[in-house]
């Protein structure tokens, strides 16, 4: 289906190549994007499948090698040039590049790439979680990354947020004629996440919670092997050992209010899932304080929680989880409060207008 949305960039019979993480279906969304705007695209793989790539990390510490994706990155190199159209690439997008070197770049820039082409970097994870700490970005031609604070601390960054595709778009979506949940929440485990959504189901046994986590069972494996009693009596209204299709997720947040989204505790940059309530215009309540930072935050539209570990201890110390207790009627029955000018700015095909202007 073609996308209603007016193009500033044309990529019509463009080149593009793409290195980047698969990263749940988000690699097919930036793909049908680009198809629509009339390019031709490649897509690589960032890293060896997951349990190749765990293995070479843990080789990496024991051997300290610091060169142990070396094959891996030459036989990525080879293949993109073995495979590069004729005359090669108009455009060159890295996102992420977590095991990826200078020196592959460079080849794949002087032999893939058109004179004239033009390279972008784009890291969708904070500098301190990568490997190069987003220095390999400072090899292109133009840089930006989700993390508003690695953006504040490198000015040669720009800040470019996530986005929300058009499954997710809330005027392409028919409304519920009712609600099925006053909160939605539906992620990955982490013990952190885990424990907050014990938490929250005790304080709030007068509404409508959907919290779901899912554990898969090698990673559950793990666990009862090394560290037994994080998942002893583990409660199955909020664990599943089944993943959730993206489908799913979404129509159990469009049955809500307002979405739960608890980020990783260090978290900086905007989740995938905060830039979806944005696009399906719910209700937000978080963990992450730079929400505050963008432009589209009101506290009508979204609530920021803070120190939701102190308050954690303080909670299974004395039984009292008031400190976890979600907006009740009064903000979450309010109108939610839209400014589509605004929310039309983080579309994926406004993310894509920026990344490749």
């Amino acid at each position: 289906m073609q996308p209603n949305f007016d193009y500033e960039v044309d990529l019509k019979y463009k080149n593009i190549l793409i290195i980047m993480p698969k990263f749940y279906a988000y690699q097919s969304k930036i793909h049908e994007d680009l198809i629509a705007r009339g390019a031709n695209v490649a897509f690589y793989d960032e890293e060896p499948e997951k349990t190749k790539f765990l293995i070479l990390k843990n080789l990496e510490k024991i051997f300290k090698r610091d060169n142990i994706f070396k094959k891996f990155n030459e036989q990525l190199r080879d293949k993109i040039i073995a495979e590069m159209p004729a005359g090669g690439y108009d455009y060159f997008l890295v996102i992420r590049g977590n095991v990826l070197t200078p020196d592959i770049i460079n080849d794949i820039k002087a032999q893939a790439l058109k004179p004239d082409a033009k390279t972008i970097y784009y890291s969708w994870d904070s500098f301190a979680n990568m490997r190069h700490h987003g220095e390999l970005g400072r090899i292109f031609d133009r840089r930006a990354t989700f993390d508003s604070v690695d953006a504040k601390n490198n000015t040669d960054y720009e800040l470019l947020p996530l986005f929300y595709s058009d499954d997710f778009d809330g005027n392409k979506l028919e409304a519920p004629a009712e609600y099925k949940y006053d909160y939605v929440s539906v992620s990955a485990f982490f013990p952190f996440r885990y424990r907050y959504f014990k938490a929250f189901k005790k304080a709030n046994p007068d509404k409508k919670l959907a919290l779901k986590i899912y554990l898969a069972p090698s990673v559950y494996r793990g666990k009862k092997l090394r560290d037994p009693k994080l998942v002893k009596d583990l409660d199955m209204d909020i664990v599943s050992f089944t993943p959730f299709a993206a489908d799913a997720i979404r129509d159990m947040c469009l049955h809500s209010k307002a979405v739960l989204d608890l980020a990783q505790e260090n978290q900086q940059g905007l989740t995938m899932r905060t830039m979806e309530t944005l696009g399906i215009k719910r209700k937000l309540v978080t963990n992450n304080i730079y929400l505050k930072d963008y432009e589209f935050y009101n506290d009508s539209n979204a609530l920021v929680m803070e120190d939701l570990a102190a308050k954690a201890d303080a909670a299974e110390a004395t039984g009292d989880y008031s400190a976890f207790k979600l907006p009740d009627a009064d903000w979450l029955d309010k109108p939610y409060e839209e400014d589509e000018a605004v929310r039309k700015k983080y579309s994926i095909h406004a993310w894509i207008d920026n990344l490749f202007k």
